[in-house]
């Protein structure tokens, strides 16, 4: 009966907002449009959104009206007595929490309190939390210069974020989907299992097949992590098995600082499916040692010592090389190597 008291308390129009934020799933702006949705309803005089990671620097994704000054001094050097970087994210996995309600344990920290009153001029913050992993966390942060915010509207906090909570998992899904596409060149591939790492080595997504996968290959369910490997873009496993580490954009909420890596099972070893990319695009047997060179994570100066040619022979060898397979840059190479698999 509670439940649906506050079910009530929705303002008209609430449902229209709703299938607004559902309409960005997946895009770019979708945060931006929930923020949107619920700052009507529970009026602030700006916003912050952040990602949180335990014991690890939080990242301002965006703002409204934070200042420069105020925004380098909180990622500096005082985003350690911020009490919601402290808050445990298993402990309550989605919540909608206040300022006020975080200092219930406890004072804040002298500085902070006065970052807060001089710098922000805040006197709270409703931040609705919106969980990525066991360790980090979206927070969706409304400030308010003058009045705390009352019991009323946290209640109406928590309920707009039981909806949004879904949503929420259905953008985190589809937006690895279309990184993963983006980086691999690889849309709806069955055949490749992904694993993505926050920067803290959490895995942020997995699919089902991966752990099988990774044993074939490696005899381990995670990526291997020899230092001599970390630079490498293709990492040859056992039983035809190839280790690929695309490029990740890593601009948005989601994926910031993420590692991305593919696992997939083609006849042949690696060095036969250099020869196919070779033959498919008419590289010449110099252009396909660059090629390997630099899935192996040599830069251009190692290459052209390896091969006993100049730097800035290597960087023509690749220019025509991306020339042949029509891209632009080192970046769409490993897409363009596994496109041709």
């Amino acid at each position: 009966m509670e439940r649906q008291d506050r079910a009530c308390e929705l303002p008209a129009g609430f449902g229209r907002d709703m299938a607004r934020v559902l309409s960005r799933i997946g895009r770019d702006d979708f945060y931006e449009t929930v923020i949107d949705a619920v700052a009507p309803l529970i009026p602030c005089d700006f916003w912050i959104m952040a990602r949180y990671e335990t014991a690890a620097k939080p990242r301002i994704i965006s703002e409204s009206g934070m200042a420069p000054r105020a925004k380098s001094a909180y990622t500096d050097r005082l985003w350690h007595l911020d009490p919601l970087s402290r808050t445990p994210v298993a402990a309550d996995r989605h919540r909608a929490i206040s300022l006020r309600t975080l200092c219930a344990d406890g004072p804040l920290d002298r500085t902070y309190a006065r970052y807060l009153d001089v710098d922000l001029g805040i006197v709270d913050e409703l931040a609705l939390l919106l969980p990525l992993n066991d360790r980090s966390f979206l927070a969706l942060c409304l400030d308010r210069h003058r009045e705390a915010f009352g019991e009323q509207e946290l209640r109406l906090a928590s309920e707009i974020l039981d909806i949004l909570l879904e949503m929420h998992r259905q953008h985190v899904i589809r937006s690895v989907e279309r990184e993963v596409a983006r980086s691999t060149g690889l849309p709806g591939d069955q055949r490749t299992e992904i694993l993505i790492l926050t920067a803290d080595g959490t895995p942020l997504y997995q699919s089902d097949g991966w752990a099988q996968a990774a044993r074939q290959a490696f005899d381990r369910d995670m990526p291997p992590v020899q230092p001599a490997w970390m630079d490498r873009s293709v990492i040859p496993g056992n039983g035809g098995w190839c280790l690929f580490r695309p490029d990740c954009d890593g601009t948005g909420a989601l994926l910031h600082g993420a590692q991305i890596f593919a696992l997939r099972r083609e006849p042949g070893d690696l060095g036969s499916r250099l020869d196919r990319l070779a033959r498919l695009y008419g590289l010449t047997e110099r252009q396909k040692q660059i090629v390997q060179l630099s899935f192996e994570g040599h830069p251009n100066a190692s290459i052209a010592r390896q091969l006993n040619i100049s730097v800035g022979g290597v960087k023509n060898h690749k220019l025509r090389i991306y020339d042949k397979l029509d891209i632009t840059s080192e970046r769409e190479l490993l897409p363009a190597f596994l496109m041709s698999l």
